[in-house]
């Protein structure tokens, strides 16, 4: 609000004014009594009170005199506009200078807020460097040296065919923990090869060593005399085989718990697979159809206590028949006494909802062998049905990889006391269908990511073999970064300072966080001793959604701590500055990375990522002045590592292009072929455990990003972002309709604005089906809905939409279909 002028100034313009009446109403009277008649002049000489005469009359007697008055008044009148001019414009004068000081005031005060604010933002800063070079003093030490293995083993155990075990017949001392950094195989070309599937799987698996020398265990397909290296034999299983050996075998024979495994027997490949979610009326709540070549003995006793429910002569179709009842054919019955699926086994539990596994009906664990459930457990998985076993203790022998599958072998299967099998129809009644349907999504995990393959189960094989032996697995595979520069360099050579109008549309906040220092997120060094059920376990990776779980809260403010927590230091009002000067939560100090693409495709949808620690991918079509006003805006942004720019663009980047810049490096990558699928490559430049994915049509501001940052960080293992999209069935036209209107029920969140965990790039290049990356090619789009599918299938949880506070929320609008 404009203050008023001086006090001084105001009474010298109310003097004038004062003035100048008066002297107008003088002159107006003098003026008036010239030209009025004779009669009148009387009236007019009493109101001037002129001195200088005795009588009225005589103030005109001289004509001379009157015109000498006039000019007198004129020039006074002239004065007086003159001085009038000069007092107007002194006026002015005084009001523009009083407008400009005001403004001087006002740039003063607004550059002593910014000052305060880059001071408030450089203390933090430093702050932030001074709490990181004390975490590193702390921490620099905590390094250790592996000595070599100085165990020797005997090499005449006292009972080795019996008592083999890892302890008294495995060779140690060629797998020393400090020279190996994963289990490694090897194989000698001159073996015999008895299942050519297996010896494809083992070429290919990143276990395998063309050498012997630095391979910790030799895999043989035949029985051969092996000296010096442990050796794991995979086949069916032979009598004449040395009991040093390992064996993996899915055929019956005898095995020994803790040193030999249980494999499950490889089926047609071609055959078609039941969906995850088997969502279907079954004629028969529980079903099977076996047979057996030898004496079935029990299996009256076994088929009269399931049948005791009154209700499972409707409920349940079991077949149990010998080899004379034409179920198996000669090949299939020369495995004596092992129950296997007959002919028509498929058509059964393709109609039921549970299959019953069976074993040798006995009562003592030692007499199950190997191979006994492995045809039935392929077939029960393969139809989508639920797998219920009478349990006697035997599992261990009966289950392919039961000491590494354990957890999900019992989500998947329903074990039963064998006493309880008169009861099983009632138990299984009571199975709801949430229970059922999680059994079954388990079971499918199982059968597609252990067993359906030679490869998949070579792969579970060498996993229970490193944690035997204590070794991780191997590196997850990351994709080499190439620079798209034509010097070889990740980074521009050509920057500007970015402009103040862009800065002034996203830095709204004057403290976010610091801005420093570049701070990896640390290796997942406990991979080894602690698994997830959710993570891919066949690979090493640096980190996880999922492993990584919150500390106690008084963790976070020991002092000199391993751990590296930045907790909020409340004090009395100012709790507003100190959250935004430290991250808190429950998880320690990281930042994210900042990842933009630039793809050329004249009929793709336009869009960008950004890769951020949190990482940010941006993809656009020649669209070099968007790529750079989208990275002018990382200008100042707290927590954030660096930016890769992904280019998709078959010419690399113009010598001309200016970069934007900013506090932290660019990285520009370049990639082998134009493809959405790029946006979610694990590219091996990217440190941080956070990304944050950007199309080039969003514009979101430095708090709403650190916003969703913190809010990520509580929820790792999800999609945290903010545009929403919207599903829902319509009854009336039976088909599925997408809601791309803002409302506050929504399905998925578009990876466009969104944070996700780096782990979730591997997930999707290496675990996702190659059929899906390959129909976004086809379809130039749908990326973010599978990535989407993807998170939510192996997490079972939604993604979490962050509301933009430039953006409100719906809740009351008619849907919109596309």
């Amino acid at each position: 609000m404009n203050s008023c002028p001086p006090l001084s100034v105001r009474n010298l313009i109310l003097g004038l004014l004062v003035l100048f009446a008066c002297l107008y109403v003088w002159f107006s009277s003098v003026f008036l009594h010239l030209w009025t008649p004779q009669s009148q002049v009387v009236t007019y000489d009493a109101t001037l009170r002129i001195d200088s005469f005795s009588e009225p009359r005589s103030v005109f007697h001289s004509n001379k005199k009157l015109e000498t008055e006039i000019r007198e008044m004129m020039r006074i009148h002239a004065s007086m506009n003159n001085e009038m001019v000069l007092i107007e414009q002194t006026r002015r004068s005084l009001i523009r200078s009083r407008y400009e000081l005001e403004a001087q005031v006002m740039r003063l005060r607004t550059d002593a807020a910014v000052a305060e604010q880059h001071l408030l933002r450089l203390q933090t800063t430093l702050a932030s460097y001074q709490k990181a070079a004390a975490f590193l003093s702390v921490n620099s030490s905590n390094s250790y040296k592996l000595a070599p293995l100085s165990v020797v083993v005997s090499a005449s155990p006292s009972t080795p065919s019996s008592g083999c075990d890892m302890s008294t017949c495995f060779n140690w001392t060629a797998c020393p923990f400090h020279s190996l950094s994963h289990l490694r195989v090897c194989f000698h070309h001159e073996s015999a090869i008895s299942d050519s599937r297996w010896h494809r799987a083992l070429l290919t698996s990143p276990h395998f060593s063309t050498s012997c020398k630095n391979a910790c265990v030799r895999v043989i397909f035949a029985p051969e005399n092996c000296t010096g290296i442990s050796c794991l034999y995979i086949g069916t299983t032979k009598d004449t085989m040395s009991p040093y050996v390992m064996r993996a075998s899915s055929t019956r024979g005898v095995v020994r718990p803790g040193y030999d495994f249980v494999l499950s027997p490889l089926v047609n490949s071609t055959s078609e697979r039941p969906p995850m979610v088997v969502n279907r009326r079954a004629r028969w709540l529980l079903g099977a159809s076996l047979g057996t070549s030898g004496p079935a003995d029990g299996k009256a006793a076994f088929l009269m206590a399931l049948r005791a429910d009154a209700d499972a002569g409707n409920l349940v179709n079991v077949r149990l028949r010998n080899a004379s009842d034409e179920c198996l054919t000669s090949s299939e019955a020369l495995f004596h006494g092992t129950w296997r699926p007959c002919h028509d086994s498929n058509m059964v539990l393709g109609n039921s909802t549970f299959c019953l596994l069976v074993d040798n009906l006995g009562t003592n664990p030692a007499d199950n062998n190997s191979g006994e459930l492995g045809e039935q457990l392929a077939t029960c998985l393969s139809n989508g049905a639920v797998p219920v076993f009478a349990s006697n203790g035997a599992e261990s022998r009966l289950f392919p990889f039961w000491e590494v599958l354990e957890p999900q072998w019992r989500q998947a299967v329903i074990f039963i006391p064998r006493a309880r099998l008169p009861h099983l129809v009632y138990f299984l009644k009571t199975v709801d269908e949430n229970t059922r349907i999680e059994m079954q999504l388990q079971g499918q995990r199982i059968w597609r990511k252990y067993l359906n393959t030679a490869a998949a189960q070579l792969a579970t094989l060498f996993l229970a073999l490193s944690r035997r032996l204590g070794l991780p697995q191997p590196p997850a595979p990351v994709t080499k970064s190439v620079p798209a520069f034509r010097s070889g360099s990740f980074h521009p050579e050509r920057f500007y300072k970015p402009r103040a109008q862009v800065l002034s549309q996203v830095d709204v906040d004057g403290l976010l966080g610091p801005l420093g220092p570049q701070w990896d997120s640390p290796p997942a060094v406990q991979s080894v001793f602690t698994h997830s059920s959710l993570a891919d376990p066949f690979w090493r990776h640096p980190s996880t959604p999922f492993t990584t779980q919150p500390l106690p809260t008084e963790f976070q403010f020991i002092e000199g701590a391993t751990s590296n927590f930045r907790p909020i230091n409340h004090t009395w009002n100012t709790a507003g500055k100190e959250f935004a000067a430290d991250l808190g939560g429950m998880f320690p100090y990281e930042q994210f990375t900042s990842s933009g693409q630039e793809i050329k495709k004249a009929i793709m949808r336009i869009k960008f990522s950004v890769l951020l620690s949190l990482s940010v991918v941006v993809l656009t079509y020649d669209r070099e002045s968007v790529l750079t006003v989208i990275l002018e805006g990382f200008m100042n942004l707290p927590y954030l590592h660096s930016v890769v720019v992904v280019w998709n663009n078959p010419q690399p980047p113009s010598s001309n292009l200016l970069w934007p810049e900013l506090h932290v490096p660019i990285y520009v990558v370049r990639t082998n072929k134009n493809s959405l699928n790029n946006r979610f490559l694990p590219f091996d430049i990217i440190k941080t455990e956070a990304l944050l994915m950007l199309d080039d049509d969003v514009t979101l501001r430095h708090d709403e990003i650190i916003l969703a940052f913190r809010i990520w960080r509580e929820n790792r293992d999800r999609i945290v972002g903010f545009p929403a999209r919207g599903h829902f069935w319509s009854s009336a036209s039976q088909s599925w309709y997408y809601n791309s209107a803002h409302a506050c029920e929504y399905s998925m969140v578009l990876t466009g604005a969104a944070f996700i965990h780096r782990y979730y790039l591997h997930a999707y290049t290496t675990e996702m089906p190659t059929e899906i990356r390959q129909r976004v090619d086809e379809e130039l789009n749908c990326e973010d809905v599978a990535m989407n599918f993807l998170v939510s299938h192996i997490t079972r949880k939604p993604p979490i939409k962050v509301s933009k506070l430039t953006q409100t929320c719906l809740c009351i609008v008619p849907p919109t279909f596309s």
